[in-house]
């Protein structure tokens, strides 16, 4: 049997890195790092390297399946359109388009192809009922980069490459691969800086393990708010805006400085934990640098202020002089413009169309109101969902199993996944997609389009494995229920033609000798001044270096896509909701200081749910709380008792884990546990852990009103030791 070596890349996670695989009769024999690899260098972890376990599961769905009763049938994918798509069609005619819903998971991001077919599709039936996982982690920075840069999709990212001092606040970018944008081998990256003189500075209620890597501060959970106003105003009070830089490219910069009076070392110190002298010290080093970049990530997102955060970190980057310099914030180039063309589409600019005054951003309504709006007695109620590439029973806040109802009351669920997961196993169908494995491929398209990339590159892979033949492309489904459906594509009777001809092919003898929709990463890469696929596979299978990114390329340019053409360092949206609540907040942390907070963490052998039925990543029965030696003490707790774990909206049982790593007054609980009714997934049903999300809030009132997040860290719990 002969050995074929198949270069690619990883994408399960932004890190994206290079792979080497082995296949024999079109199973993968091994997965090696790509050493050639143009960024990642020999460096991929073990998630991507272990990828087979899951490409070859036995539990894998092959075929569409239909639910009837309590049993499961294998059917065809022409029964399955059909009847999908006039149940679909039948609800739409009774309840107005608003009743189909969809919901999206983080792995549907590494899909490059997915969104523009699942957009196009809900685009014509007239729905704005999209929910993700985006409202679990990240939405509040799309808001922010639309509300001061124009645009949701202007994505500023650290020059790791160039900067002097980087702070990273709330992530753990050597576990979890980053967010939004590319960075493989951070560990040793972050080392770098600190070779060259610099300094990093990891700021986390937890002392992670990118600490290693430079500096760690602890920080009490979801005060990152008070930390950054002090910050930003002792870098105002020291001098250290760059006046000429705020004047020629920035507005509102009065206002900010109104807003942020009083905030000062001393302040934040009483509810952050981080000593005066200590803010004093970096805001100095920062200053003096001379390149210095603020990041932060999901820790800080999901907190109750993710909003007001990010854009306070975004103004400490802008007013500093550091935003679009090198070795500060730098504005990528994708392929094509990406963040404006965003801008002419009204899916993805921020709306307020839902009768709750919550937003829609980035395309996302609030995954904390998916159960609200499916159990609602309002007539536009959600009836019929999609739910792709997701398992938000764990991944979404999901208090005494409400979302387990509401899933359960839908006259039509569809689950389009690799594996028959807990929402599976609620749906009337699960229809097989193909892995990443199985795809051509460019990386995530904040990548690819929008240049999030500290070190440009750019690579094309073709599929390394052909699909089992009962599975399909997302992009397929979504074009046969179009047609099913008689709904028109991308406003163009032309395009949806072609795009529903194409579908009907591709399937078939016909289809297996025409090009397919793959012409269009074709198009992607050729629009961007780049050789096709086929010559990027042939010449650049281990990717092609772009030029630097240089600096002072965004300020000043048609780049900058606000109505004037200038960063806005003081929304009115931001600065009234932070005068509003942030006394009310620092009130409520003096308060509540002595009382036990909740945050998750990063698992480097599991991402959400996705690697929950890998025998060989998943090797312990369940996760544990982490605790601090001093909270185990006083509530008189040791390595494996069981504690019981109680908040305002539910309670768990967990077994402990006491570490010095955890800062006093704080418990960390890995998230995207708890599978103990997997029946599809029997690894992970015998593995099933605990659930930390059903401790989590749902509904407006546990919803960050700016830009629809949950609040999913910083919870406030009460611990004990468990009493059967």
């Amino acid at each position: 049997m002969v050995t074929q070596r198949k270069t690619t890349f990883c994408r399960i996670c932004e890190a994206t890195c290079g792979l080497q695989v082995d296949v024999e009769d079109n199973r993968i024999v091994e997965i090696k790092p790509d050493r050639e690899h143009v960024v990642s260098q020999g460096y991929a972890c073990v998630k991507g390297t272990r990828y087979a376990s899951i490409q070859h599961s036995p539990d894998r769905i092959l075929n569409p399946m239909k639910r009837v009763g309590s049993e499961w049938h294998d059917i065809t994918w022409k029964q399955a359109i059909a009847e999908i798509g006039a149940k679909a069609k039948g609800l739409i005619a009774d309840h107005g388009p608003q009743t189909f819903g969809h919901f999206v998971g983080s792995a549907g991001g590494a899909n490059v192809l997915a969104p523009l077919f699942r957009g196009a599709l809900f685009a014509g039936i007239g729905s704005k009922r999209m929910y993700g996982t985006g409202t679990c982690d990240t939405m509040n920075k799309f808001r922010v980069n639309e509300d001061m840069y124009g645009s949701p999709m202007r994505l500023a990212y650290p020059d790791v490459e160039n900067t002097e001092f980087l702070m990273i606040l709330g992530a753990n970018p050597v576990v979890s691969g980053n967010t939004l944008y590319h960075l493989p081998r951070a560990a040793e990256r972050f080392r770098d800086i600190g070779k060259r003189g610099g300094q990093v500075v990891f700021v986390n209620p937890r002392r992670i393990e990118s600490a290693a890597a430079g500096e760690h501060l602890f920080i009490r959970p979801d005060t990152d708010l008070f930390f950054l106003a002090a910050f930003a105003n002792e870098l105002i009070r020291k001098f250290g805006v760059d006046r000429e830089r705020v004047k020629a490219h920035m507005k509102n910069f009065n206002g900010l400085e109104k807003t942020l009076q009083g905030w000062t070392p001393e302040r934040q110190a009483e509810v952050t934990g981080i000593p005066a002298d200590t803010l004093r010290d970096l805001v100095r080093t920062h200053h003096q640098a001379k390149g210095a970049a603020l990041y932060m990530a999901t820790g800080v997102n999901q907190g109750r202020n993710g909003t007001l955060c990010f854009w306070l970190l975004e103004c400490i980057n802008a007013i500093s002089g550091n935003l679009d310099r090198r070795g500060g914030t730098l504005m990528g180039e994708g392929l094509v413009d990406m963040a404006k063309q965003v801008t002419e589409d009204p899916q993805m600019m921020t709306s307020y169309d839902r009768h709750d005054d919550l937003p829609t951003v980035s395309g996302q309504q609030p995954a904390g109101m998916l159960a609200d709006d499916i159990l609602s007695d309002r007539g536009d109620r959600v009836t019929a969902l999609i739910v792709e590439a997701s398992n938000p029973l764990l991944a979404c806040s999901n208090p005494n199993g409400r979302l387990d109802e509401a899933l359960s009351s839908l006259e039509l669920l569809v689950s389009i996944d690799l594996f028959r997961n807990e929402v599976g196993d609620l749906a009337h169908y699960v229809l097989p997609a193909t892995t990443w494995m199985e795809r051509p491929e460019v990386p995530y398209a904040l990548q690819s389009l929008a240049g999030c990339c500290p070190t440009p590159y750019m690579i094309y892979a073709d599929a390394v494995l052909e699909p089992p033949p009962g599975v399909r492309h997302e992009w397929w489904m979504y074009t046969r229920l179009a047609d099913e459906m008689g709904v028109t594509l991308f406003q163009n009777r032309a395009a949806s033609t072609l795009a529903k001809t194409a579908a009907r092919v591709a399937y078939t003898s016909i289809g297996k000798h025409l090009p397919g929709p793959e012409l269009l990463i074709d198009g992607m890469l050729k629009g961007g001044g780049l050789p096709g696929r086929k010559e990027m596979a042939k010449k650049h299978p281990h990717g092609l270096l772009l030029p630097e990114n240089p600096g002072d390329n965004f300020l000043g340019t048609d780049r900058m896509l606000t109505s004037d053409g200038k960063v806005d360092l003081a929304p009115t949206a931001y600065v009234s909701t932070f005068e509003e609540s942030v006394e009310r907040r620092f009130e409520e942390e003096k308060q509540n200081a002595d009382r036990i907070k909740l945050v998750g963490i990063r698992q480097l052998r599991r991402m959400n749910t996705s690697s929950a039925n890998s025998p060989e990543l998943v090797k312990e029965t369940t996760n544990y709380a982490y605790l601090s030696i001093e909270d185990a003490g006083r509530i008189g707790v040791e390595n494996g008792d069981l504690i019981e774990v109680e908040s305002d909206f539910g309670k768990i049982e967990i077994p402990v884990r006491v570490t010095s790593e955890m800062m006093a007054r704080t418990m960390a609980i890995p998230q995207c546990w708890g599978h103990k009714v997997a029946r599809g997934l029997r690894h992970a049903a015998k593995h099933p852990g605990v659930n930390s999300n059903l401790l989590a809030g749902d509904g407006p009132d546990n919803i960050e009103k700016l830009s629809g997040m949950s609040h999913l860290s910083g919870i406030l719990v009460d611990v004990r030791r468990f009493h059967a």
